[in-house]
């Protein structure tokens, strides 16, 4: 199933609140979303046969920075048996508060949301932001059947890399480009230490064209 509005924000919070009475025997659901101002909260009602989930947030510039992707969490508990998950973001600039703002800043944690069935997360447009950051992080922590995780700090939507093999990025502006480093520095810092040895951690990085673009 898929769900996509080009003109009203918060399909992802409608779906969480909507779907699982509706269609509760849902395997597969792929989700855009354009804008989203209210965070996920706990999802009442859970996606019992959910094993696949994608989802997509296309922001006009810059994605909300209120929006918490953290709150993706509580998403992933309403999934007990899923077992992929897919997060793109695709925006031109990054507004979050950057989790290398403020070394003193503790991250999150939700050690009562355990995942037991999810096997392969990829989160495209991996970014710097604090609360990707954190979700990633609780993912490797909190995922006991995980075997991969892939973080793309370039979104590459008009030539995706990963369907034409190309190895480009296709056109990225310069502060994306910039800021793909900053999510290096963030994966470096925050995550290779918490992988466990089970799982194999992708990371992949702005190609050599970008970097001239950059320079």
């Amino acid at each position: 199933m898929e769900m996509r509005c080009s003109t009203q924000c918060n399909t992802i919070y409608n779906a969480c609140a909507n779907l699982p009475s509706i269609v509760p025997n849902i395997e597969t659901l792929s989700i855009s979303s354009v804008s989203e101002v209210v965070n996920i909260p706990i999802v009442p009602v859970k996606f019992l046969h959910l094993k696949y989930l994608s989802i997509s947030l296309e922001g006009n510039g810059a994605f909300s920075p209120d929006y918490d992707y953290f709150s993706l969490v509580s998403l992933l508990d309403a999934c007990p048996v899923l077992e992929t998950f897919n997060l793109f973001v695709s925006q031109d600039r990054m507004k979050h508060d950057s989790v290398l703002g403020d070394p003193s800043s503790r991250l999150r944690q939700m050690p009562e949301y355990r995942h037991d069935n999810i096997k392969n997360v990829r989160i495209i447009g991996f970014c710097s932001a604090k609360s990707m950051v954190e979700l990633a992080c609780h993912i490797l922590e909190n995922a006991t059947s995980l075997e991969c995780l892939t973080l793309d700090t370039i979104r590459a939507f008009s030539i995706d890399r990963h369907i034409h093999k190309t190895g480009e990025c296709g056109h990225i502006g310069r502060h994306m480009i910039r800021e793909a480093r900053k999510a290096l520095l963030a994966v470096k810092r925050y995550i290779v230490g918490i992988v466990p040895s089970t799982v194999k951690l992708n990371v992949l990085q702005p190609c050599k064209l970008c970097h001239a673009l950059a320079a």
